[in-house]
């Protein structure tokens, strides 16, 4: 027992404790809060139509607003509809052909067009698939409900018109209505042909996860970077100054970000991950992400010390959920998918999307991270000056 005591006396072991119990707390919170009513929110996807049938086209319109299944954005051009769904201003696209009716008056079957991005998070694409199956066959149940209902009213008016007997008449009505039913339920027209377009299309369902893998990997080797670096800043401050420290360990972390990213790029080429830019690109990319990470993970050991690594462990949790990674964001609460906005994860994921299958906005997202470690840089910076004056109190009190 005595041991045991010696081991729970030190500071060590009361924070790996509490880091522990930390994780377990965070991270249930954080996923159970952020990944609740996901399916609620559905509507929140965007969808663009493009109409080329004036006629029939307008009503389909009509009927998915109607529905309210998502947010429904009309487009004129297709082009300019297939540009905002690779940019991923869109979830899905659907192409609406010309002549509609007069194809299905000549018995001519109708192909829709569904474009869905495939450089988005897999539970994106798999709902945007099911959605176009699902937007589909009521499009040939509201066509076979409108000939079905014409069959009722014609076709038995039809029959009885050549006989001439009143009784005769209405039983060859009744047997014909009859009929009628019989082979509107052992017949299914389905003129409506869905055409699921696959764009940014890569093969293998390991590639779709690493998005995911490098952005927790590179977030925890920062964390962990920024703990251990601050543990040396603590010893080596009665040596240099605090600036001298702070300008230090920026080159450090420097030098570390752009030798870490060389590692990541390896381990994916070492696992044969196919991505759509040059060396210089991924790497210069990679290695601005993972400084973000590190600015950000520094900032709160430097004002709480190594305690500050529970808001860490927290970020981490949010991060993940909040970047789109695993579960769309659209598909996310108010609160995390604006506080996704603010984080350099979103960025990341968003960026590694199209290294890996195409399209999006890479200088966009480069931009924010820029904006994102600019920020936290200077709150770096503040946080050395409120110490430093700090200090400098405390020794004229001396």
């Amino acid at each position: 027992m005595k041991i045991v005591k010696s081991f729970l006396k030190q500071k060590e072991t009361l924070v790996g404790i509490a880091a522990a119990i930390a994780f377990q707390l965070i991270f249930v919170t954080v996923w159970l809060t952020a990944y609740d009513g996901v399916y609620d929110r559905t509507n929140q996807f965007s969808v663009a139509v493009v109409n080329n049938d004036s006629e029939l086209g307008r009503e389909i319109i009509k009927k998915l607003e109607d529905r309210n299944l998502f947010r429904l954005k009309v487009f004129e051009e297709l082009n300019q509809a297939l540009e905002a769904l690779d940019k991923r201003n869109v979830n899905m696209v659907i192409h609406l052909p010309d002549r509609i009716i007069e194809k299905l008056t000549v018995n001519e079957n109708i192909t829709i067009d569904y474009y869905i991005n495939q450089a988005t998070p897999t539970l994106t694409k798999q709902m945007m698939e099911k959605a176009a199956n699902k937007i589909n066959d009521a499009l040939n149940y509201q066509f076979r409900e409108t000939i079905n209902n014409q069959m009722v009213k014609r076709i038995p008016q039809l029959v009885t018109e050549k006989v001439p007997d009143e009784k005769m008449k209405a039983m060859v009505e009744d047997i014909a209505t009859q009929v009628v039913d019989m082979v509107q339920k052992n017949t299914k027209m389905n003129p409506i042909v869905a055409n699921i377009v696959k764009t940014n299309e890569k093969e293998g369902f390991a590639i779709t996860m690493v998005p995911l893998l490098i952005v927790l990997a590179s977030y925890i080797s920062a964390m962990l970077i920024s703990q251990y670096l601050q543990i040396a800043n603590g010893r080596l401050i009665n040596e240099y100054s605090r600036f001298s420290l702070f300008v230090g360990r920026q080159m450090i972390t420097i030098l570390l970000a752009l030798g870490i990213s060389l590692l990541s790029i390896f381990l994916m080429n070492l696992f044969h991950i196919e991505l759509n830019h040059n060396f210089f690109v991924l790497w210069g990319f990679q290695s601005i992400l993972f400084f973000s990470f590190l600015a950000l993970s520094q900032v709160f050991v430097m004002l709480f010390g190594i305690p500050g690594m529970i808001f860490n462990i927290a970020l981490t949790a949010i991060q993940i959920a909040s970047s789109g990674a695993m579960v769309p964001r659209e598909l996310l609460p108010t609160f995390y998918y604006e506080l996704g906005h603010l984080l350099p994860a979103t960025y990341g994921v968003n960026s590694y999307f199209s290294l890996i299958y195409g399209g999006g906005d890479l200088g966009s997202d480069l931009k924010h991270l820029s904006i994102i470690i600019s920020v936290l840089l200077a709150i770096a910076i503040a946080i050395q000056i409120v110490f430093s004056m700090r200090d400098k109190f405390k020794s004229t009190e001396m």
